[in-house]
């Protein structure tokens, strides 16, 4: 029975997709009767003097995706046979409520052109107005190219450059599936042979990286491969796309791992090294806005024909490669009934949509102080019903809001830290463990033990401006590990000041960090201690006076120590997305003791305290450390989520409100003028949200309009079911 209902289905999708299998056999000749069969309108629409329309092939790719998704979850077992069979059975009525969906929608869409040129024509400038005017197709019959235009003449710029984006990028991806078909062909045919008569497989030259740290991905820059046929003793070298290569894993550290190649099931074979892994640190974050872009780009068909235009006569190759890939993208596009202007008019269809909601959301009249009070105390409810009906702790009822500067135990402050940890390295940890195991030492022993080999421990500095996933984007590289780089001899950078953005020189600054701070260099690294001794110099000693620039400026230091040297993996994200670090409160036992106990005399240690975890300077933007298994800890106190001097509301049963006006203590992140909240702030989040809800409900009145009054009084839709019902007698015949 399923195969039965697979063959329903591909008859169902020969009928239905219009994607003519035969035309290429039939010397490219497409029945004209087909086309106009494919092109004929099921549904007309009409609304403030505009028309639009639906066409028997749009709604017989709508149909065929319904299908095939309903297929597919057949296939895949998620309904049953009866179920899916149901589908086939009521296709006639899916094919009703199908083209009623696309001609409603194209409804819309002519609301949403209206709309713009309302707009336009009350807030455009002169030459807007006559521009929408003389596009304006009121009045007139349908036309693809015409409503292009209309819609181009009421798209806000940066709304029409969004829609030829899209479009170029849609584009460019199906000519460069036919670029690369080409391509394999031309490289086929170049040698002469088939895979039928391979001899070998060789390896004509192994990569160039033949060492990876753990959890590295395999570099195949220098890595070449070739054929040879029978009768012959000559290698043909292979492009990347020819063969497979398998076996790479660095999961594990290995003096020998073997790597495959394949091709024509023959094969070739080298190895690589996998060592322990080094400290790798992302980019360093900025702050940068995207530039708005101004410029409407050229249509992708305009470029290509440029590029075909400079390549005629200069390299034939690119010429005809250019030339021949446009002609298969076109050849399909016949095939499918479809034109370049279909494609781009969707594109823009989306976009008018999405700016005329965007234009009615913006009526939106901004939210009062009464409003962020109301929400505010509607959240600091349902955290306090939160922390009296359940069993957690306050601290997972807060945690499980996603904001942690709501809620918190009258006698329990909170206070936020930053971490840079020099991590005791994988071969000294060893030596700990196996102290450990011998279990001839006390706890006093093993901890003095442990310190000991924490101060030999090596440490590399990170390049902030290193890009690991950075592309090159000269050709022909000069520098010799990177990819595009075409000289004769291949291997590892020998160039210091290699200005590649690949290039391994730019990982690590070690040796010229050494160098500017005075510091020794020992095997490639410098000492945890001297290390440590550079964090301090570098960081300035706050007084309980000092100004919120100065507390700003030690944490945007500590910040890039971190990026620079720290090997706490798991801080990066806190880092990246505008929160203060880590939330600790004074009874929190989540934490090691000494990562505790320095962060809490940070917060509010007395001098003891303070004197006991090296603590310098006070209040945001201090700092300290400590010993813990892990290595060395620098803290720095990066704020407090309720501050000990604020007014606080009394909740009652011991718990107390937070100010809503708690903000990050990083300046990147506050409003220019002061007038809104600082991002990253409760009040931020609150403000934000309701906004985003006014608009939302702007948008929905909008839509609730058109749907449920509009579409009955001012639209008017012809259905004609007549037009495909030959589809239907199809699909019902094939049963």
């Amino acid at each position: 029975m399923k195969k039965k209902l697979l063959v329903i289905l591909m008859i169902l999708v020969l009928t239905i997709t219009a994607i003519v299998a035969t035309a290429c056999s039939e010397g490219g000749m497409i029945s004209k009767n087909k086309e106009r069969d494919f092109k004929q309108v099921t549904a007309s629409v009409t609304y403030a003097n505009r028309a639009a329309q639906v066409d028997k092939l749009e709604l017989s790719s709508t149909i065929y995706n319904f299908v095939y998704q309903y297929y597919s979850y057949y296939s895949q077992g998620y309904i049953s046979q009866a179920q899916y069979q149901s589908v086939l059975d009521n296709i006639s009525t899916s094919f009703k409520q199908a083209n009623e969906s696309l001609a409603e929608t194209e409804a819309y869409t002519l609301k949403c052109i209206d709309e713009l040129y309302k707009y336009v024509m009350a807030n455009g400038t002169e030459e807007e107005k006559a521009a929408a005017t003389a596009a304006s197709t009121a009045g007139k019959k349908y036309n693809m190219t015409a409503r292009i235009k209309e819609i181009e003449s009421v798209l806000p710029k940066k709304d029409l450059i969004a829609a030829v984006e899209a479009y170029n990028k849609e584009m460019q991806e199906s000519f460069d599936s036919f670029r690369e078909a080409y391509d394999k062909e031309v490289a086929a045919a170049s040698s002469g042979k088939s895979t039928e008569h391979v001899k070998e497989v060789t390896l004509v030259s192994a990569p160039w990286k033949l060492e990876y740290e753990k959890g590295e991905s395999l570099n195949e820059s220098g890595l070449k491969v070739g054929v040879v046929y029978e009768g012959s003793e000559d290698v043909v070298l292979f492009e990347r796309g020819d063969f497979t290569v398998t076996g790479f894993s660095s999961e594990e550290v290995k003096d020998e791992v073997e790597v495959t190649v394949t091709f024509a099931n023959k094969t070739a074979t080298f190895n690589v090294k996998i060592i322990a892994a080094k400290p790798a640190r992302p980019k360093m974050p900025t702050e940068e806005e995207e530039e708005e872009k101004t410029v409407v780009p050229a249509l992708f068909e305009t470029d290509l024909e440029a590029q075909i235009t400079a390549a005629r006569g200069t390299d034939n190759a690119l010429y005809k490669a250019l030339t021949e890939s446009k002609r298969r993208l076109e050849k399909q596009m016949t095939a499918n009934y479809r034109t370049y202007e279909y494609y781009y008019l969707s594109k823009l269809k989306d976009q008018v949509v999405t700016a005329c909601e965007e234009i009615k959301g913006k009526a939106a009249e901004g939210v009062s102080a009464e409003d962020v009070l109301a929400e505010y105390n509607k959240k600091l409810e349902e955290q306090k019903q939160a922390l009296l009906l359940e069993t957690s702790t306050y601290k997972d009822a807060v945690d499980g809001t996603g904001v942690k500067t709501q809620i918190v135990h009258e006698d329990g402050k909170i206070f936020y830290v930053q971490n840079l940890l020099f991590k005791i390295t994988d071969d000294l940890k060893a030596k700990y463990t196996a102290f450990e195991n011998e279990k001839t030492a006390n706890k006093e022993a093993l901890e003095a033990y442990l310190n000991y080999l924490i101060d030999q421990t090596g440490i590399y500095v990170s390049n902030v401006e290193y890009d690991k996933d950075a592309t090159c984007e000269d050709e022909e590289c000069a520098c010799t590990a990177c990819a595009n780089y075409k000289g004769e001899n291949p291997g590892p950078c020998t160039n210091a000041d290699c200005a590649c953005k690949k290039c391994p020189n730019k990982r690590y600054v070690t040796a010229a960090f050494a160098q500017e701070k005075g510091l020794t260099l020992t095997d490639g690294t410098i000492n945890v201690l001297d290390m440590l001794g550079a964090v301090y110099a570098d960081l300035a000693d706050l007084s309980a006076t000092a100004t919120a620039e100065e507390r700003a400026a030690n944490l945007e230091k500590f910040k890039k120590w971190v990026y620079m040297c720290n090997d706490d993996e798991g801080f990066f994200t806190t880092l990246t997305d505008g929160k203060l670090g880590y939330s600790l409160s004074m009874d929190d036992s989540s934490y090691v003791e000494n990562f505790t106990a320095c962060a809490r005399a940070l917060a509010y240690g007395d001098a003891t305290e303070k004197a006991e975890w090296h603590v310098v300077g006070t209040g945001v933007g201090s700092f300290g450390y400590c010993y813990t298994e892990y290595g060395i800890h620098v803290i720095m106190l990066s704020g407090y989520a309720l501050d000990p001097n604020a007014v606080t509301t009394d909740l009652g049963d011991g718990l107390v409100a937070v100010s809503i006006d708690t903000v990050t203590d990083n300046v990147s992140y506050k409003a220019a003028d002061g007038s809104t909240p600082a991002k990253g702030t409760l009040k931020y989040g609150i403000v934000e949200s309701l906004e985003s809800k006014q608009k939302d409900e702007l948008v929905g009145a909008f839509k609730k309009e058109f749907y449920q009054t509009e579409l009955e009084n001012d639209v008017k839709i012809t259905y004609k079911n007549k037009v495909y019902k030959d589809l239907i007698k199809s699909y019902s015949s094939s049963k």
